[in-house]
């Protein structure tokens, strides 16, 4: 229960570089870091609570991360599942999360899908998960492109390989296709950062807009005896009077980003290439209802009862911006997936699995400590759709994930990039032989975790198959999308109620 454990963290995408990171609101007191003759294997970070019962008060140490003001975004997916009929609120805090950081790139990526919605959904019209396609400016694993890219996916929705090709809805409604509609280069275009455009197009009228962040006119400057003093702080040999200065740094400049987003000539550059007149709200549903972000509720209440995978982050450490292991919730796989169901519980299921095979007798697992093996190909059956969600928790990423630099070369904690592998081919196999493949990278230990989904109750018939085309196309009646909604989230209930029966899940240890 999020609001029960007084959520204080979100998604972020994995950490930039200095000269694109992060801004922040007058930082609080910096936590220790580790001895100046020590490297850390886990988060700089102090003493830990409880794996499993976040603690009452927010760990986060930089007010600012809470305080951007949410994307709000209508997601056909939960409209037609009963998980929501109004706008879902999307945060700063959440985007912190995935990237594993908050800094002036993370911040920049956020306020670039901020711009480019406010101009393709004018008039505070609000903007439809799906309903939007993306352009990146170079290839997936060039300077940062990636790291953006998953901010703004999370955000629009808009997947590149691993995104929901949309099964029977998207044979229906384009809406519920995801897959390829974020595209990066095949090859890097070797531009500089700010000469950089993200091109986003709304699919519903063709209107078209890019945006490019001048990043370089961040304050305060990333100097190269900044970036000394990042490695310093990577290996944990800062002192605190170090260590308290550079969380300053840092955090000022994500708030640098925020502050000036909307009044600082040349730093976010706007260009309308189509005008378009809205035609559709992408209400599936009904008309949708608006809401205050602070009143939003999930209508299935077990979103919000999954209990979160606490989770250490050595970048959160080094950059002041916790006090401690940081919980993971479902509800942000969720909003990450754009729907819940049997799969997305699934995906949730194998990675709590494997971690707490991993790092038993209640250790905290460190995001970037772990490597992952897929078990097929990015847009194999719905293979990428898990990775996704197991890279959000673990920090695991593939080419799209933080090179790690600076930070990355003293230490490959900071390193994310491919840490999620998948096949260059897909490997053919039926779902409940797929295994994945996690190793803890400190100790060698290895296991692997494969999730039986065929024995998920209520069973998907044909006619349940046609009846998604029908309520995609919304032409159920009323009693036919009740009936639907409930065995669509008594799937997903069923995976979090009996995941530890014998054949569901099945965990393989191979190296101890």
């Amino acid at each position: 229960m999020k609001k029960l454990y007084f959520v204080f963290a979100a998604l972020t995408i994995v950490a930039l570089s200095l000269s694109a990171c992060a801004p922040a609101p007058e930082p609080a007191s910096a936590p220790p870091v580790a001895p100046a003759t020590e490297v850390p294997t886990e988060a700089v970070v102090v003493e830990e609570p409880s794996p499993t019962e976040p603690p009452e008060e927010s760990l986060w140490t930089q007010d600012y991360i809470m305080q951007v003001p949410p994307i709000m975004m209508m997601e056909p997916y939960f409209q037609i599942f009963g998980q929501s009929q109004v706008a879902v609120p999307y945060t700063y805090e959440n985007a912190v999360k995935l990237s594993g950081h908050s800094c002036g790139a993370v911040a920049g990526a956020w306020t670039i899908a901020r711009k480019a919605l406010e101009v393709l959904y004018p008039n505070g019209e609000i903007p439809v998960r799906g309903q939007i396609a993306v352009e990146a400016p170079g290839a997936e694993d060039e300077w940062f492109v990636g790291v953006f890219g998953e901010v703004i996916t999370y955000v629009t929705g808009a997947a590149p390989k691993t995104g929901f090709i949309g099964a029977e809805f998207g044979e229906t409604n384009n809406l519920f296709v995801r897959q390829n509609k974020m595209v990066y280069l095949d090859a890097p275009s070797g531009k500089q950062p700010p000469q950089l455009e993200w091109i986003f197009t709304r699919l519903d009228n063709g209107a078209k807009v890019g945006v490019n962040f001048n990043l370089s006119v961040i304050t305060p400057i990333a100097t190269p005896e900044r970036q000394e003093m990042g490695k310093k702080m990577a290996t944990g040999a800062a002192t605190p009077e170090e260590a308290a200065d550079y969380y300053e740094y840092w955090n000022a400049r994500a708030k640098f980003v925020f502050e000036n987003a909307d009044t600082l000539e040349g730093f976010f550059n706007i260009k309308v290439y189509q005008e378009g007149t809205p035609t559709t709200t992408g209400a599936i549903v009904g008309e949708p209802a608006s809401v205050a972000a602070e009143d939003f509720v999930w209508d299935q209440a077990y979103i919000t009862e999954v209990p979160p995978i606490m989770m250490s982050e050595p970048y959160f450490g080094i950059f002041g911006q916790t006090s401690g292991p940081v919980p993971y919730y479902y509800e942000e796989a969720v909003k990450l997936a754009g729907h819940s169901c049997g799969a997305t519980t699934g995906a949730w299921t194998i990675t709590r699995k494997a971690l707490e095979a991993l790092y038993p007798n209640g250790e905290i697992p460190v995001r970037g400590q772990i490597a992952v093996e897929a078990p097929g190909a990015e847009d194999e059956w719905f293979v990428g759709v898990f990775g996704d969600i197991i890279t959000f928790v673990t920090g695991a990423a593939p080419h799209t994930g933080f090179n790690g630099s600076e930070f990355g070369v003293v230490n490959p904690l900071f390193v994310r990039q491919n840490k999620m592998v998948y096949k260059d081919e897909p490997t053919g196999q039926l779902p409940p032989m797929r295994e994945w493949i996690f190793t803890r990278l400190d100790t060698g230990a290895k296991v692997g975790v494969k999730f039986n989904l065929v024995i998920i109750l209520p069973i998907p018939t044909p006619a349940r198959t046609e009846m998604g085309k029908k309520v995609a196309a919304g032409l159920a009646t009323p009693e036919e999308l009740a009936d639907y909604q409930k065995y669509w989230n008594d799937r997903a209930f069923f995976v979090l109620e009996k995941a530890d029966l014998d054949g569901f899940f099945t965990v393989t240890v191979y190296e101890e």
